[in-house]
């Protein structure tokens, strides 16, 4: 099991002015985040995964991670906008690995702090929003204040797939199709005469070729761009 986290904010004052407004003192708050991160430890199993994406807030709250190794489970880290490079290092120590950038999972699941933007079929879970929220089915915000302190499951994610749409990567169904403009002759697309993609003549003609393969017993099949998250 996976679980995404983001914006635990230790020590950050202004975060209890800006957004946590719940708590009275910071030290309430980074004691509550903290009760947080234990029970989520004592939740895992080895082999399980927590992804942090980003600021996470002073350096000297890092051991929460150990509660983590603890359990068996592996801890990963996605720097945020407020970890500063001269941390890294520290970072580096407890984490498993450590991000400077947005991680592809698989094909249909990123990871990263800012939002970033995704084909319909895929899922972006990312931090940095706080008090807010995207409005698509798209982007899952991890920021603990917004998730109502809970962390986003694959269970989570795995339910949310189920809401969007199919998106097709099929070679001449794809959302980019038409704009392709090929550097070498391809035998298996008909061009109109003003050098654009016939669309329709073309995925007529993929089809036949298709269908002949099959009938000559071949095992070539067209890639649908389906498969697990």
């Amino acid at each position: 099991m996976r679980y995404f986290i983001s914006d635990l904010h230790m020590g950050h004052l202004g975060i209890i002015d800006f957004e946590r407004t719940d708590f009275s003192t910071i030290e309430e708050h980074d004691n509550y985040i903290a009760n947080f991160i234990n029970s989520l430890a004592k939740k895992l199993k080895p082999g399980d995964e927590v992804w942090n994406l980003g600021d996470y807030g002073l350096v000297d709250y890092l051991y929460f991670t150990d509660w983590i190794h603890q359990a068996g489970a592996k801890a990963y880290y996605i720097y945020g906008n407020h970890d500063h490079q001269s941390d890294l290092p520290a970072f580096e120590k407890y984490f498993d690995q450590v991000f400077l950038y947005p991680v592809f999972l698989s094909q249909k699941l990123v990871v990263s702090h800012f939002p970033v933007a995704v084909y319909p079929d895929t899922i972006n879970v990312h931090g940095h929003l706080h008090a807010s929220k995207l409005s698509d089915l798209n982007h899952m915000n991890a920021s603990i204040h917004v998730a109502g302190y809970h962390p986003i499951t694959d269970r989570n994610i795995g339910s949310r797939y189920k809401e969007l749409p199919r998106f097709v990567r099929r070679f001449l169904y794809e959302p980019w199709a038409a704009d392709y403009q090929f550097i070498q002759p391809k035998e298996d697309v008909i061009m109109t005469p003003d050098g654009h993609i016939d669309l329709s003549a073309s995925r007529y003609l993929q089809k036949v070729n298709t269908d002949r393969r099959f009938q000559e017993g071949e095992t070539y099949q067209p890639y649908h761009g389906q498969g697990m998250f």
